[in-house]
């Protein structure tokens, strides 16, 4: 019987070793994964140009050398073919959430302080998707998402916030013949934590302007410091100030340029990245972090001549044209992202949010349409090819045009002068060859009406996602409106294609499932246990 005993016994330390084993086993799995998500630091311009820094046409011949970026370009991914939205606000919404502006009701830039609009707490960001991951978050710049509390970076994703919820142009007001601060309050910089709400700090006027971006530098490398050592990822969010007007450098880079008040500007925005790339690899963590580096729309035209380069491009910032909607942006990863690599794929700054949620083991919301697609395979090489061929481009509320390869479609026009603002109906929908024709000078649409197929198929699929999840209205907080328009198509010609269109879908969800069902059935069949 003791012998029976001591044999039970062995075995059953036997098993306890084994699970004891596996549940280890797991563990350095699960901790593996962990040290394999990379840190993460996205750095957004604000109206910089395609054609202003060297890496893509401008640096030195436009008078401001920007080393830092140009270095930067060529250590990972250089994209010529990033794709933006007309506007500030509209562009970081697009970021934050992977979602066409339109569906979140954040079409133009945010006006001033004290209305409810911005991004809907409904809404996932990308700071809430790596939360749930165990990244810590944290965004010192400006938000331009929203100036209500709720709507406020800490009470979207981010654990702690220092910035400006509002665009650089603010800093003007003060200034400003008749300006009445009962009327519109001195706007102020913020900081705050999440829990803990935020707190107003000295104003943002022109003398603090030029002091802005030095702010947020040292803030975002005491932040990389500080994280370097934790044991934790971390995912940090930096929209400079610069290049946005008004262009007041800070003093050590006033008269450094050859190219006035912009170039100075320029330069000092490219010694800011610097400052943060240096930091990551002090703090011996680069090989570990993914640098994300964009423009968020086009140059403006306030402050003419001193404005920024649009490259081979023409059209201005709130503009659906190439010189407003397409951007640098580079990608790099030491040792995951391919060194030195040049892309003209079309990639949309919505792919942001989806691209690193796979990158990062992150969910994508399955509840409402997400319109960004997971570029990750793209941007780590495994792929020569980007994973979308078309984007749309709105104006506002306006479905305005389609990029589809090579082309750009138009259905509905608009001005694109330096002195003219504007939209207007068009007769026939207007396209051109990007590639033969980056100013999109020569419409060929009538020659070539068999592009109209390529643009309305993404464009009746916008339509029927709208009637199926909705659209949030501006300070909405929910979807609430299940319509959309589409330029030259009245509402009755729209339902009539809809109905078509569903007609088809449903004819195609049939099929699929029979086939699936045949294909069970003739696994059954075959099955030697059948």
């Amino acid at each position: 019987m003791s012998d029976f005993l001591t044999k039970l016994a062995a075995v059953h330390r036997t098993r306890v070793l084994w699970i004891f084993s596996l549940v280890m086993v797991g563990l350095a799995n699960i901790s593996s994964a962990e040290a394999q998500r990379p840190n993460i630091v996205i750095m957004l311009s604000d109206n910089l140009g395609y054609g202003d820094l060297g890496s893509y046409g401008g640096g030195i011949l436009r008078g401001a050398p920007t080393p830092k970026l140009d270095q930067l370009a060529a250590q990972g991914l250089r994209l010529t073919n990033f794709n933006v939205e007309a506007e500030c606000t509209p562009s970081r919404s697009a970021l934050m959430t992977g979602r066409m502006p339109i569906r979140s009701g954040t079409t133009r830039a945010v006006p001033v302080p004290g209305l409810p609009v911005g991004l809907a707490p409904w809404e996932v960001t990308i700071a809430e998707m790596l939360s749930e991951q165990g990244y810590d978050t944290a965004m010192f710049g400006k938000w331009h998402l929203g100036y209500v509390e709720d709507r406020l970076p800490i009470n979207q994703g981010f654990d702690e916030w220092w910035g400006f919820p509002f665009s650089t142009d603010v800093s003007w007001f003060p200034d400003a013949v008749g300006f009445d601060p009962k009327l519109f309050e001195t706007p102020r910089l913020y900081e705050g934590k999440k829990g803990e709400g935020v707190r107003q700090l000295q104003p943002y006027n022109k003398e603090v302007r030029p002091f802005i971006d030095e702010m947020i530098a040292d803030r975002s490398v005491k932040y990389i410091q500080r994280q370097a050592q934790s044991d934790k990822p971390f995912f940090l969010y930096i929209p400079w100030s610069l290049v946005h007007h008004p262009s007041i450098a800070h003093p050590d880079f006033q008269g450094k340029s050859g190219a006035g008040k912009f170039g100075d500007s320029m330069m000092e925005h490219d010694y800011r990245v610097g400052q943060v790339l240096e930091a990551i690899e002090q703090a011996g963590i680069a090989d570990n972090t993914l640098v994300i580096y964009a423009s968020d729309n086009g140059p403006d035209r306030a402050e003419y001549p001193y404005i920024g380069d649009t490259g081979p491009y023409r059209g201005y910032l709130g503009t659906v044209h190439e010189g407003s909607i397409r951007t640098p942006m580079m990608v790099r990863w030491p040792g995951r992202v391919p060194e030195k690599r040049v892309s003209n794929e079309i990639v949309s700054i919505s792919d942001i949010f989806p691209t690193l949620a796979s990158i990062a083991g992150g969910e994508v919301p399955d509840d409402r349409e997400i319109d960004g697609v997971d570029q990750s395979d793209f941007f780590l090489g495994k792929q020569t090819h980007s994973n979308r061929e078309s984007v749309l481009f709105f104006a506002g509320e306006q479905l305005t045009g389609v990029k589809w390869r090579q082309f750009k479609i138009y259905m509905h026009g608009e001005k694109t002068g330096l002195h003219e603002r504007g939209y207007n109906k068009l007769w026939a929908p207007e396209a051109y060859n990007l590639e033969l024709d980056p100013k999109e000078q020569h419409n060929l649409a009538l020659q070539n009406l068999w592009l109209l197929a390529a643009a309305l198929k993404p464009a009746f699929e916008y339509v029927y996602s709208v009637e199926k999840y909705g659209l949030i209205l501006p300070g909405g907080d929910k979807p609430e409106v299940f319509e959309a328009e589409m330029p030259m198509y009245s509402p009755q010609a729209l339902e009539l294609a809809m109905t078509a269109i569903k007609r088809e879908a449903i004819k195609k969800m049939v099929k699929d499932k029979l086939t699936a069902l045949k294909n069970k059935v003739v696994g059954v069949q075959a099955s030697p246990d059948s």
